[in-house]
């Protein structure tokens, strides 16, 4: 039998791979491949025979003959002894078992899973559209139509159900009891925890009925699926989730881990086989791409959808470095085999280094010109070829080609893996937003955009993952050399810009601002023509604003910030970076307050215009102050959202975080770090509530909450877009009445009718 269709789910099995297809009519067929992953060691006779006896007793076997592979660094093909594990579930564990026996160095291609390998080995990818020859059972062969980087492409329409929590204010772990709402084909259904034996029924009626492709949730892999799998063992009533009944879940736990000096949470996956299981409030990449999104990286990286969900878009380029490797019959290293050279002082100096910034100038600015560089430090990699095996290569010796300041030669012969693997990605992105800008519907223009955006965090991702530790594709030097090249484009851009006589305002990495009077478009674009001729990189005119602002730090009032910034385009669109309005910690009402005032000031054309309407923008703001005071706002505008960096009880302080944290564990909610919290302030200075703050799930509309230091807030949020022209926290203060201190009482929030309060109350 043959099926016309996609490739829809593929995992391991003790046998192989099971995979199943799913046609143009929605019809799944599941099937059985044999696969036997490999990895490779080069060893001594000696050593081969020690590995033999110590591996005798697992479900592996080492090859007779020898297999020829190109080491990444040299390029040259190397001899190796290929270990064939029969069982692809103990694949990891036979590994583990090699490496107490020989050293990490001797082993390639022995870190990748084994769902990943059957992709690459076979050149089959998630979502690939083809013809499969299925017999008894077994896939036999297969003949695609697609590629997994093809810029056009159809997936299947996929029936999905939704699980989520009814009550979606709070996350289902601060709740006592749950009710879930289930959507599917229109219909909407409530189920009640009151009966778990008959929620259980009921959710296998609706997987048996609609038998959907895609469970989407929220808070699924949190809460909702341990929930229902916890009743199903209590109960002993199965559950259907999985559309293959002879596979349990997969399932991750929880993991804290410390990234980029901050600590994050990740929650545990639980994945379905036969049909997937998509958490919205678990995935990254949904939230930036959606499903648009999700199936371009899935494509892309080669990783299954729904581990693509959840995994990080370090991880996704990372499996497209390692199918990179797979397709040009390169070794991937087990670890990362190099560590940094040894440099000077002086050579540190020079190379210790990040992107450039000229910081701006605090205050108003009008007719200011954004040029953005587009993608620009990956496309410094794929123009220069900087890759791990490309810096110092021993087959260029006298290679020309040298990175400015640092002088390390860059390969001349091979095309490195980090660029090829780059150049699908730049030009598809750069399609996708040529198709935004030409789309005939808005629900054209959000699929492109969904799609470029997945995109654009493969490429953002790249430059970090050169440098960073973990990475068997790395390396230091790769990751200087692109900082060098995007310093020497930043400067040649200012060089350029200054001799056609434009003023630089501000710049920060790939991206300049700059002034000249009476500069028209045609101007700034024939500016932009000449930079990119120049650099190599193409930068393009983002517009120019009629007024944008650089406040000054929160810390110092004499320091800019470089990604704080507000203004108004000449075509009325307003760009916004870094203040209130645009954090994730800022109250909703202090986010309407300054909205409130940048609907009014966006209309300026002029700083003389927009001095004009100072006084209609802080009335508007005022207003926000006074419903504060008149006790008049619903508590659950006031919301504010942290993250906890340690365990509720390691604080030794008694700030708020540690204070709602250590309140929520005792409440019998279990917090890790990383984990967000939220609550309402109640009385920050501590006098009336010890508590300070009151935790979102145990607050009680009588807590009230602390007017002072809300409308404290509203009015950092006025101070911001005003202080240059003079208008400071207290002078704001003094023109609203309100410099003198009020007494600390907490305002109680008025309600038209009774609260029902059921979280831990």
């Amino acid at each position: 039998m043959t099926i016309s269709g996609w490739l829809f789910d593929a995992y391991p099995t003790s046998a192989g791979v099971t995979v199943w297809i799913i046609d143009g009519e929605g019809r799944t067929r599941k099937a059985h491949r044999a696969y036997a992953p490999s990895f490779y060691a080069v060893l001594s006779e000696r050593e081969e025979e020690t590995l033999r006896r110590a591996l005798a007793k697992l479900p592996c076997r080492i090859l007779p003959e020898k297999a020829h592979k190109k080491e990444l660094y040299s390029g040259k093909e190397i001899l190796l002894t290929e270990i064939q594990v029969l069982n692809p579930l103990k694949f990891q564990s036979v590994v583990h078992t090699a490496a107490r026996f020989v050293k990490f160095y001797q082993l390639y291609n022995a870190d990748v899973k084994a769902a990943q390998m059957f992709f690459y080995t076979t050149q089959l990818f998630p979502l690939a559209f083809g013809d499969y020859t299925i017999v008894d059972g077994t896939l036999t062969t297969w003949q695609l139509f697609d590629a997994y980087d093809a810029e056009h492409y159809t997936v299947p329409e996929l029936s999905i159900m939704t699980l989520a929590p009814s009550l979606t204010l709070l996350a289902p772990k601060y709740q006592r009891s749950l009710e879930i709402t289930i959507t599917v084909e229109d219909r909407t259904a409530t189920l009640i925890q009151d009966s778990p034996l008959e929620l259980l029924e009921r959710v296998n009626d609706y997987l048996d009925r609609y038998d959907p492709d895609v469970v989407m949730t929220s808070y699924g892999d949190a809460a909702l699926m341990p929930m229902l799998c916890a009743l199903s063992d209590e109960f002993r009533y199965p559950l259907h989730v999985n559309r293959d009944t002879t596979m349990g879940l997969a399932t991750t736990k929880a993991l804290s881990y410390f990234s980029y000096g901050q600590i994050k949470h990740r929650e545990g996956i639980v994945a379905l086989a036969g049909r997937w299981h998509l958490d919205r409030e678990n995935s990254f990449i949904m939230g930036e791409g959606d499903l648009e999104g999700l199936f371009e990286l899935s494509r892309l990286s080669q990783i299954g959808v729904q581990q693509q969900a959840r995994t990080s878009i370090g991880s996704a380029l990372s499996s497209m470095q390692l199918s990179w490797a797979y397709r040009n019959n390169v070794l991937i290293p087990y670890k990362r085999p190099l560590k940094e050279a040894f440099k000077s002082f002086a050579t540190l100096l020079k190379s210790d280094r990040g992107g450039l910034h000229f910081m701006p100038r605090i205050g108003f600015h009008e007719q200011v010109a954004e040029l953005d560089f587009a993608s620009m430090y990956p496309s410094l990699m794929h123009n220069h070829n900087i890759s791990p095996e490309t810096i110092d290569c021993a087959c260029c010796p006298d290679s020309a080609h040298r990175v400015p300041e640092l002088g390390y030669r860059l390969c001349e012969k091979r095309i490195g893996l980090v660029p090829d693997t780059l150049r699908p990605i730049l030009k598809k992105r750069a399609r996708y937003k040529l198709l935004k800008k030409s789309a005939s519907t808005e629900e054209l223009r959000r699929k492109y955009d969904r799609i470029q955006s997945a995109l654009k965090w493969i490429l953002v991702t790249c430059f970090g993952y050169l440098g960073f530790k973990k990475s068997r594709m790395g390396r230091i030097e790769a990751h200087e050399a692109v900082n060098a090249y995007s310093r020497q484009s930043l400067l040649a851009a200012k060089a350029i810009a200054e001799d056609r006589g434009f003023e630089l305002i501000h710049a920060i990495i790939d991206c300049v601002w700059l002034k000249k009077e009476g500069a028209t478009h045609d101007d700034y674009e024939h500016l932009a023509e000449e930079i990119e001729r120049e650099v190599g990189v193409k930068i393009s005119l983002e517009g120019i604003y009629r007024w944008i602002l650089f406040p000054a730090s929160k810390m110092d009032e004499d320091i800019p910030t470089a990604t704080r910034y507000v203004g108004t385009y000449d075509t009325g669109e307003m760009k916004i970076r870094g203040i209130e309005v645009r954090r994730r910690d800022t109250p909703a009402y202090v986010k309407r307050a300054q909205q409130s005032m940048l609907d009014i000031l966006k209309t300026a054309r002029t700083m003389k215009e927009f001095e004009y309407l100072v006084p209609e923008a802080m009335d508007a703001a005022k207003v926000f102050v006074d419903e504060l005071y008149r006790g008049t706002v619903s508590p659950y505008e006031l919301i504010i959202k942290r993250h906890i960096s340690k365990d509720p009880f390691e604080y030794s302080n008694r700030s708020v975080n540690a204070i709602v944290s250590q309140t929520l564990v005792e409440a019998g909610v279990k917090l890790s770090p990383g984990e967000a919290i939220e609550y309402i302030i109640t009385d920050a200075s501590g006098k009336r509530d010890p508590r300070k703050a009151c935790p979102l799930a145990l607050y009680a509309l009588d807590d009230g909450y602390d007017a002072d230091k809300y409308a404290d807030f509203v009015i950092e949020a006025v101070e911001t877009m005003l202080e240059p022209l003079g208008y400071s926290k207290e002078t704001i203060k003094q023109l609203w009445g309100l410099a003198k201190p009020k007494k600390k009482t907490a305002t109680k929030f008025i309600v038209s009718e009774p609260a029902q309060l059921w979280l831990f109350g």
